[in-house]
């Protein structure tokens, strides 16, 4: 008897919406879609229709373009041949763009998979099907692009009348009933600073000495409790404040220039005084030292030979590499000690941080304080601690200087100390007694071919592994599980170049343990980059070959 049983068919719902408002709900409009969707793809039961337990839910992500993770997801497990029929609420849900439905059309036909919107009969497997799509889709991008277009003349048209349209909060003001409103004490910060600016050399003069004091730029608390803000000022930040006509009264938009509905904080005759100043570009130049990149230890380093290291850089292929290097001038005997001083100044600069976040060994070093001195020294080092953590290069290497630094590297580790009375003097705080004070940093010896080396180690809360490394093996093991689960149909349908990615990729998911532990932990040689890894011809599957081709010592 011959089996008339309807195919079983694999039905995924797609649900997006184009702004996060209301989705923090509990059934908000992706919930809606869904349900919809679940009750047609039930209705078809009798058609062999099933649903898919995996979501595919694009909350907050504009229909204009593909760039969104539930499409990509989607579209890639239709490739793989896990989904049949593609199940939306309407066809704009899926994309309101012609040229990314033609794109998604054709995933759909290669996989032999159908689309269906439940509230528009429509079907893409046949000819008329499609031609209905379309022309529905181009009402779908004409009502995008006239949207978009009424949104810009209702700023515009609100912007000539002087109104606030949102966007970046500059320091001085506030929002009350969505109008700028000013705030007595940062209107007061943001007079000054253009005060402070007629009588500075520069503008990033000036930004040194507004971060010596501590001055912030703007802090905004989003609606979610996403804090932006509240750091020192860069110098773009602080010329955008010295240019930025708000502050006069005044609004602009597409270089058009209207009286505004806020009130002014700085007087026309200041504001125009400084903006004279920015015009004439009366800046003093910067001595050609001070255009040079900032080496955070440099004077403050030496190797176990008592020989300075000298920060010195190299360049390949456009790129640019800083590293310490002993001066062999005193000692041409005894080879040369060289480490990157991006990996040293994060690690000294780290250590540092630690030091003034341990209590302990805080209240330690100033024993000899009050009890109530003592809880001071740790609020006042906690800020210090927290303000290292963004502040330049140079006002670190400031504290570090005053602190008395004293760096020694040698092939078996690396030391450093700093002087325990200049540190509570930076803190603010006298001394009774010196005494050098460790920062320990985390080091190894290691070996590259057969030149000695030092290899530094992440502290506790860094992350240890190269993320690109790591992103790679990810992908190979993700690239091997599509191959598993492509039948012939599939890999037929799918392009040489596509087989031949999903192939070096998957490669990498054979990879020894030992090597991908390693990898994780940070532990590769220098030379095992994410575009070595991945175009590494041949990669043997024996683990012992691929120990010997990689680099990494036999077991």
């Amino acid at each position: 008897m011959a089996n008339n049983a309807p195919r079983r068919l694999r039905c995924a719902i797609y649900t997006r919406k184009s702004t996060e408002e209301g989705l923090d709900q509990a059934f908000n409009s992706l919930d809606a879609q869904r349900e919809a969707c679940a009750a047609y793809i039930l209705s078809q039961r009798h058609e062999g229709w099933e649903l898919v337990p995996d979501l595919y839910d694009d909350g907050g992500f504009t229909g204009g373009n593909m760039e969104r993770p539930g499409l990509t997801q989607l579209l890639a497990d239709v490739r793989a041949g896990k989904v049949h029929v593609v199940v939306v609420y309407k066809v704009d849900r899926l994309t309101r763009s012609l040229a990314d439905f033609a794109k998604i059309v054709e995933i759909l036909d290669a996989a032999e998979a159908s689309f269906v919107s439940v509230t528009q009969a429509f079907n893409t497997t046949n000819s008329m099907g499609r031609l209905t799509l379309n022309v529905l889709l181009s009402f779908a991008q004409f009502e995008r692009e006239v949207t978009a277009e009424r949104i810009r003349d209702k700023i515009a048209a609100s912007r000539a009348k002087g109104m606030w349209m949102g966007g970046a909060l500059p320091l001085g003001y506030t929002v009350v009933e969505k109008k700028l409103v000013p705030v007595p004490e940062e209107a007061e910060t943001v007079r000054q600073i253009m005060q402070r600016y007629l009588i500075s050399r520069s503008v990033a003069e000036l930004r040194d000495e507004l971060e010596r004091e501590g001055v912030t730029s703007k802090r905004v608390v989003s609606r979610k409790g996403n804090v932006r803000g509240g750091g020192p000022l860069s110098r773009g930040a602080l010329h955008w404040l010295l240019s930025n006509r708000t502050y006069s009264g005044q609004v602009v938009h597409n270089g058009k220039v209207w009286p505004g509905e806020h009130e002014a904080i700085v007087d026309r005759a200041l504001f125009d005084a400084v903006q004279a100043k920015l015009a004439q570009r009366t800046n003093h130049p910067l001595s050609p030292g001070a255009r040079r990149c900032v080496s955070l230890l440099a004077g403050m380093i030496r190797d176990e030979q008592g020989r300075p290291m000298s920060p010195a850089h190299t360049r390949n292929h456009g790129r640019r590499y800083r590293y310490y290097a002993s001066n062999r001038a005193d000692d041409a005997s005894t080879p040369a000690l060289r480490l990157p001083a991006g990996e040293l100044d994060a690690a000294v600069r780290t250590a540092l941080i630690e030091l003034l976040q341990n209590a302990r060994q805080l209240i330690d070093i100033g024993s000899h304080l009050p009890p109530h001195d003592q809880q001071a020294l740790v609020e006042a080092s906690a800020k210090l601690a927290t303000r290292l953590g963004v502040i330049s290069v140079a006002a670190v290497r400031a504290i570090l200087l005053d602190a008395k630094l004293e760096v020694v590297l040698s092939y078996q580790g690396a030391a450093a100390k700093i002087s325990a009375a200049r540190l509570l003097e930076c803190l603010g705080f006298a001394a009774d007694h010196d005494h050098p004070v460790a920062l320990p940093i985390l080091a190894s010896p290691d070996f590259r071919g057969h030149e000695p080396r030092l290899r530094l180690q992440p502290s506790a809360g860094q992350s240890a592994g190269d993320p690109a490394l790591m992103q790679s093996i990810a992908s190979g093991f993700a690239a091997r599980d599509q191959l598993l689960a492509m039948t012939d149909d599939n890999l037929a349908s799918t392009s040489s170049t596509r087989v031949r990615q999903l192939v070096r990729y998957a490669r990498l998911a054979y990879l020894a343990p030992d090597i991908i532990r390693s990898i994780m932990d940070g532990r590769q040689p220098r030379h095992l980059t994410a575009r070595y890894l991945v175009r590494c011809p041949d990669l043997p599957l024996g683990w012992a070959e691929q120990r010997r081709m990689l680099g990494f010592p036999a077991i």
